[in-house]
């Protein structure tokens, strides 16, 4: 039986023209902007299916979903870390097969983080070590792209492109060069990286770092830890790759989401005058103790990275083993990582970005510690439909054709469910310049 969710009645949805603040000259980029208040919008939604049990077939008792993912006829593909395979489920919500197993052998996978689905139907899975499988809708293996870990790989969320090459704003693994010595691993700015299935990676775009963070150094018995600066607020980087193979990407301070041509170039920028929030030391401390109150119930809930490096063995064989680093040490520099974070001027406007399958992108704004902020739905060419409250739908794990929706979810039994819903007319969702 099918529900229908929906914060307000359902509205048919109507975009509004963008006004244009800039030239349209060859090569010359075009910023748009709406200059309007927020017009409140709620879509919504009825429920397709829900997939992940407590008590079942191996395939639905999930271990961990690490990414979920449709084609383009709304088969769903859901890419378990723990089982090393990925699920697939047919647009009527019912099982098809699995595809690949746990393992380290050829087509096999073993610690699988991320995964996307290219434009003809192929499914590419990030296997951390490996590189990036690519498989038949089918589930046949085709081929592996190699990728160094050592030199950097993508992280969990990679962005399928028409050349079947893939995005990544994560670069795992190079902060393990940097801990050996190797200061030439240390990336410029924050780029985005794009990885080829021939195990080659380029530098797509590059995103501005803001100030550098400070690193703090413990030793704990014969382990040097390494433990980058907090910072609270971090600038964004979330990106979205539309039909055609532009890339929206959001990474700075205000309202502003860049186009990027296929060849990561800027051409045109969205705006709107929404003022970033001026961070007050009432925010700062509310902040540090939500940080506080995670770290202790998670043991390094936040946003430090930690580097770990033996510091005996070395020389000669005769040092002593690895004795890991010890468990009050780690907490305390934690907690000295919170107290001590750095605070920017202003809250970023832009908290995530995505972008549907009819190529609608969905911009979630920032909101203060502990809450959700409202999301924008707008297009690359200059339409606004409107922006959905903070409790009304949230941007999804993935999207699919049809106004499908994917949520990873958890029950009251802490069982990971895929949940997917169906936008209510979504054939309505479509751009209309005002007169």
């Amino acid at each position: 039986m099918h529900r229908l969710f929906s914060a307000s009645p359902y509205v048919p949805l109507v975009a509004f023209a963008l006004s244009t603040a800039g030239c349209s000259g060859d090569g010359e980029a075009v910023t748009r902007s709406l200059d309007s208040p927020d017009i409140p919008i709620a879509p919504a939604v009825e429920e397709a299916y829900s997939v992940g049990v407590l008590d079942g077939a191996a395939w639905e008792m999930f271990g961990s979903v690490r990414a979920v993912a449709f084609d383009a006829d709304g088969t769903l593909f859901i890419l378990d870390n723990d089982a090393g395979h990925v699920v697939v489920i047919s647009p009527a919500g019912e099982f098809v097969r699995t595809i690949s197993n746990k393992g380290e052998g050829p087509a096999e996978l073993n610690q699988p983080i991320g995964m996307a689905v290219f434009a003809d139907g192929r499914i590419g899975v990030h296997d951390l070590g490996k590189g990036l499988q690519l498989f038949s809708r089918e589930g046949e293996f085709l081929q592996e792209g190699r990728i160094s870990l050592q030199d950097g790989a993508p992280g969990a969320r990679i962005h399928a492109l028409p050349d079947h090459s893939v995005l990544s704003t994560e670069l795992v693994g190079a902060s393990l060069s940097r801990l050996m010595g190797n200061d030439e691993a240390r990336p410029e700015g924050r780029p985005i990286n794009r990885f080829r299935l021939d195990g080659t990676r380029d530098v797509f775009y590059t995103a501005w770092a803001g100030p550098p963070r400070e690193e703090m150094e413990r030793r704990s018995g014969n382990v040097r830890m390494v433990i980058s600066g907090g910072e609270a607020f971090p600038l964004p980087l979330s990106i979205g790759v539309l039909r055609d193979g532009r890339v929206a990407v959001a990474d700075s301070v205000g309202y502003g989401i860049k186009l990027l041509d296929a060849a990561g170039r800027v051409t045109g920028s969205l705006e709107r005058p929404v003022v970033p929030v001026a961070v007050t030391e009432e925010i700062r401390e509310a902040e540090r103790e939500r940080r506080l109150a995670g770290a202790q119930a998670e043991r390094g809930a936040g946003t430090a990275v930690v580097m770990m490096r033996s510091l005996s063995g070395a020389r000669g064989g005769g040092g002593r083993p690895p004795t890991g680093p010890d468990p009050e040490v780690m907490r305390r520099m934690m907690e000295d990582q919170i107290r001590d974070m750095a605070f920017p001027e202003e809250i970023p406007v832009i908290a995530n970005l995505a972008v549907d399958w009819s190529d609608r992108i969905w911009v979630q704004r920032s909101a203060l510690p502990g809450e959700t902020g409202p999301t924008d739905i707008l297009t690359a060419d200059g339409q606004y439909f409107g922006t959905i409250a903070p409790d009304g739908l949230r941007i999804p794990a993935a999207f699919g054709p049809g106004g499908l929706l994917a949520y990873i979810d958890r029950d009251e039994l802490d069982i990971q469910r895929v949940r997917v819903v169906r936008l209510v007319g979504d054939q309505l969702l479509e751009s209309a310049d005002l007169p």
